[in-house]
């Protein structure tokens, strides 16, 4: 039996997620909130869209990374703590912000909702359970440290906690 040369792109798993189950929305509309484009049954940013799509603009709506971060709707959580975070909390979030441009540019739909600073650390909420376990593990693979995963059952959603003392 022969297996052919040429890969599929892995399609995304939209089951549980109520933002993705919604009615599509029209081809070549246009996200309001990042300025995304929906063009072949996916969001794709402006660098990645053909000029004549481009062209064709639609209807402009909300993407659902942009409605997850409106309503507040995360999927998933990362505990940064330890002494080290205190200490190299620029270079954290450089590095946390570089890990975010990188997913968007495969898909404009995993994003950073919030990054918020606690007393001997940070949380950052994401869109995607997946953006959330990359995060943790760039952060694991720069800095050392601990690094624990728990996905919830029922639910896609994924805490990650990273910790590092000096």
């Amino acid at each position: 039996m022969r297996t052919s040369r040429y890969s599929r792109k892995k399609s995304i798993d939209t089951s549980g997620d109520p933002y993705l189950n919604r009615a599509r929305p029209e081809d070549n509309t246009r996200c309001h909130g990042c300025g995304a484009l929906y063009h072949n049954k996916r969001w794709s940013l402006n660098t990645l869209v053909t000029p004549v799509a481009k062209a064709q603009e639609g209807k402009v709506v909300f993407c659902p990374a942009c409605q997850k971060i409106h309503d507040g709707f995360a999927r998933g959580f990362v505990s940064l703590e330890g002494t080290f975070v205190s200490a190299h909390r620029d270079e954290i979030l450089h590095l946390i912000r570089n890990k975010e441009r990188r997913a968007i540019y495969h898909n404009p739909l995993e994003r950073i909702i919030e990054i918020t600073n606690k007393a001997h650390g940070m949380e950052v909420t994401t869109t995607t359970e997946k953006l959330a376990q990359r995060i943790g593990a760039i952060l694991k693979k720069a800095y050392k440290g601990e690094l624990t995963y728990k996905w919830s059952d029922g639910v896609k959603l994924a805490r990650v906690a990273w910790h590092r003392d000096e």
